[in-house]
């Protein structure tokens, strides 16, 4: 799976909300216009997977990529965060569909220590497009949105689950 991510600045339209259900949980997409402004685990929505909802086509453009690793598609997201987020981000991006690679690997990589590195998959605005989930602790899964156990944990485990499977 591949996001051609086109970054910008700002911008100014209407906010837009969307709730997209997969098979993990539940996801709120926030958008001005053609920009994604944030992707996040919505985790107060009940998740019906016997009912999945179809998604916009502006939604679409990646969930397609994320459950078919062959699709490649280019986002438009609203720049956030400070250079070191973005750089830990960037090379989240790196890590290839169906694999992990620890959080000490990854800071080792840009030159920084793994808390850093933990810190700034917390604090990752686009779940899913930025696979955060892809990074484990050296002794076990690690954490997933700031939490160690709970919801997230299972979301994290099922992500890497299907992307496994759909390699």
């Amino acid at each position: 799976m591949s996001f051609n991510i086109h970054w910008v600045d700002q911008c100014a339209d209407p906010e837009e909300i969307e709730t997209l259900q997969l098979p993990v949980g539940t996801l709120t997409i926030t958008r001005q216009a053609d920009v994604i402004t944030d992707i996040a685990w919505n985790q107060h929505l009940p998740v019906d997977v016997q009912s999945p909802q179809t998604p916009s086509p502006k939604t679409s453009n990646f969930i397609h990529p994320w459950l078919n690793p062959q699709v490649n598609t280019t986002l438009t997201l609203l720049k956030q965060g400070s250079a070191f987020r973005n750089r830990v981000w960037t090379e989240l991006c790196k890590i290839p569909y169906g694999t992990t690679i620890t959080y000490a690997e990854l800071a080792k990589n840009i030159g920084s220590a793994a808390r850093a590195v933990g810190n700034a998959c917390r604090d990752n605005p686009y779940t899913l497009v930025i696979p955060c989930h892809r990074v484990v602790a050296k002794s076990g899964m690690g954490g997933y949105c700031g939490k160690i156990a709970g919801d997230f944990m299972t979301i994290k485990t099922q992500l890497l689950a299907l992307e496994k499977a759909n390699k």
